[in-house]
């Protein structure tokens, strides 16, 4: 017994060592044509007739033949040797994961899809031929690429279906279902790459504090990631997180691995620097970022319009004006918001100046709304109301009634309004109380009274009225 027990052992040894030493012999032959495929020695041809006369019983050497010559885009001769692997054993699947490939180089989509299917079929256990498929299919049919990595699922529990459906997903642009099926997956098992397309998708659909916590998670795992620390630090700027944020912009630009520091990072420094009050050096930022910037005219005028919010919020109003001139140059199309983001520049700047200065610069404000009422007739009654704000800041006296023709004018276009507007009443009472107290002070009580009792109509209660016209 002990004599026929050590004998079977050696036998089983005998029969390891022999399918071990095959496999070797195998991946040393495959090395070997690749080798002389690759380097297009002058007697290729030959040696490689010489390998598949010695090698033609197996299909895995057929196979690894026909990927050389692939490799070298020699589509001929791999279809050759793909059809020779398929007769030999028709079950192994690589033999029809190769013929997809070769599908996939001759950019025909279709026929490698069915290569690849075909080998799932075959090769049910292998998880190559559904990752090909699905692969191929990612973008025209993305349910149909899952559909079949559910299939491998099935077969191989063991295998990370739900990344690379994620992936898959991600590809088609479809974020909710890539968020779906990352939320399945463990972290713990994620590559760096990985994490960042999970919380890239967040950020994407702005929702910025999931973002943050997949992006901390991975700040934790590789913490010198570039691609992890840049959406944690635009996370928090987002969030308004600044001191947080200038901490993830300082590991971003100085404590990175490989990092290629781009315009809208230079950005996203200024916006965090000036959510911190920090306006030099957000200033700085914005203009790094402009230098930065080669052809991305969305981020270069969202720059130049933060410089001039910077220089505006430190006071510096003829910087900020100057600099959200250039802003208003730099847009193919202006809107009306631009207009009056300038022009209450201006305006805040006049309340800090006297005399000259401030008549200067209110009337710098005058023409931009006057220039607004031209381009814009829909927010004419808006930039005639502020005119005459303005009129009323230079005469607040009313001595020479400089905001009496805007206040005027501004009853004009209300009256003229189809659909009446939610501030119409209030703009309204307000133009009548003022051409009242104006001709009042002119002592032309019956053109005062008319329009008193213009306000009592609008506004009852109104004390001011009523007291003007002794009620």
């Amino acid at each position: 017994m002990k004599a026929i027990k050590y004998l079977l052992a050696g036998v089983l040894m005998l029969g390891f060592s022999s399918s071990a030493m095959a496999q070797d012999d195998h991946k040393a032959v495959i090395d070997q044509v690749t080798k002389i495929i690759k380097e297009k020695a002058p007697n290729a041809d030959d040696q490689v007739k010489q390998i598949f006369k010695q090698n033609k019983k197996f299909a895995d050497v057929l196979v690894g033949i026909g990927r050389a010559y692939l490799d070298v885009k020699d589509t001929a001769n791999a279809s050759k040797y793909v059809q020779l692997a398929i007769q030999r054993d028709k079950k192994y699947g690589p033999a029809y994961i190769l013929a997809g490939d070769i599908e996939v180089v001759k950019d025909n989509g279709g026929a490698a899809s069915s290569w690849y299917e075909n080998a799932t079929y075959f090769d049910p256990k292998n998880p190559e031929g559904y990752r090909k498929y699905a692969q191929i299919n990612s973008k025209t049919s993305p349910a149909s690429a899952v559909a079949k990595l559910e299939e491998l699922r099935r077969q191989r529990p063991d295998y990370p279906v739900d990344i690379i459906s994620a992936q898959i997903y991600d590809r088609a642009g479809n974020l909710d279902k890539a968020l779906e099926f990352y939320e399945k997956v463990d972290k713990n098992k994620m590559e760096a790459d990985q994490l960042v397309n999970f919380a890239l998708d967040y950020f994407l659909k702005g929702e910025f504090e999931k973002s943050l916590a997949v992006s901390q998670f991975g700040n934790q795992k590789f913490p010198r990631n570039p691609a992890l620390n840049r959406i944690t630090f635009f996370d928090y700027t987002n969030l308004k997180r600044y001191p947080e944020a200038l901490q993830y912009a300082d590991r971003l630009f100085n404590q990175s691995d490989t990092t290629k520091i781009t315009a809208s990072d230079y950005l996203y420094y200024g916006y965090a620097y000036s959510g911190n009050k920090e306006y030099d050096k957000a200033i700085e930022m914005f203009n790094q970022s402009l230098a930065n910037n080669e052809n991305n005219e969305a981020d270069r005028t969202d720059a130049l319009k933060n410089i001039a919010q910077a220089y505006q919020e430190k006071g510096d109003f003829n910087n900020a004006t100057a600099t959200y001139d250039k802003y208003l140059k730099s847009l193919k199309q202006v809107t009306a918001i631009d207009y009056n983001t300038l022009a209450g520049m201006y305006m805040a700047q006049a309340e800090k100046l006297t005399g000259a200065e401030q008549i200067a610069t209110y009337k710098k404000a005058d023409e931009i709304y006057a220039e607004m009422v031209e381009k814009f007739p829909s927010a004419a009654d808006f930039a005639t109301y502020q005119r005459a704000h303005i009129g009323y800041s230079l005469d607040p006296e009313t001595k020479t009634g400089a905001a009496k023709p805007h206040y005027e004018k501004l009853i004009e276009i209300i009256k003229g309004h189809t659909t009446k507007g939610e501030r119409d009443d209030d703009r309204l009472v307000e133009a009548y109380r003022y051409l009242g107290y104006y001709y009042l002070l002119k002592n032309d009580k019956a053109t005062a009274n008319g329009y008193w009792n213009k306000v009592l109509e609008i506004d009852p209660n109104n004390e001011t009225a009523k007291q003007a016209l002794g009620k």
